[in-house]
């Protein structure tokens, strides 16, 4: 849960593994009203209602790893994908990664977080 610098509230949870694109979406104003009285429950004194309401896919690697670093068969081409709810720390991990790739100065790292 955070704030906009409007003032808006942005909370979100209620996530669980699906294979169907469809049921999930079809989920969407059940979860939406159980993360509202959610909110609720934790800011009594707050008057929340849902503006806008999305559903949305979060993959994993099968390492629990993000991939960092040379797209295999893409000259000078690199990526950094799928750190999800770790997004401060690998993002300065990829930082170094990608610097030393682009220096090449390498790093010690990089063969954990490659493209496989």
């Amino acid at each position: 849960m955070r704030t906009t610098r409007e003032g808006r509230i942005i909370i979100g949870g209620e996530d669980e593994e699906f294979e169907d694109e469809k049921r999930r979406d079809n989920k969407l104003p059940a979860k939406t009203k159980t993360i509202l009285a959610k909110l609720k429950r934790l800011f009594p004194g707050v008057a929340a209602e849902a503006d806008y309401a999305w559903t949305g896919s979060f993959g994993s690697s099968t390492t629990g790893l993000p991939s960092i670093g040379a797209v295999p068969g893409m000259n000078r081409c690199y990526a950094v994908l799928g750190y999800g709810g770790n997004g401060i720390t690998f993002s300065m991990v990829a930082a170094q990664i990608i610097r030393g790739r682009i220096t090449g100065a390498g790093d010690p790292d990089e063969d954990l977080f490659a493209f496989k």
